[in-house]
């Protein structure tokens, strides 16, 4: 995790590359790709959670159709 003295330093460094004024619009810009970034990475974690949901519901009825057919060979053999 980048500490306070850290963010100084690159505001510092940031002031000195692009100067006063396109720092407010550098700021902007990283601000927005920060916000799609986690807008993304939120869809994709919903996403991949839908997915497991579906994986686990599906194998759980596949182990419960397992089990049926288990207990229907069984009876059958009485």
């Amino acid at each position: 995790m980048i500490g306070n003295s850290e963010l100084i330093i690159i505001a510092i460094v940031a002031l000195l590359l692009f100067g006063p004024d396109k720092l407010p619009e550098l700021a902007r810009t990283i601000g927005k790709a920060s916000a799609e970034f986690k807008k993304a990475s939120r869809e994709a974690e919903r996403e991949l959670t839908e997915e497991f949901e579906e994986t686990k519901e599906h194998l759980s009825l596949k182990e419960i159709d397992t089990k049926f057919m288990e207990e229907l060979k069984g009876k059958k053999k009485l």
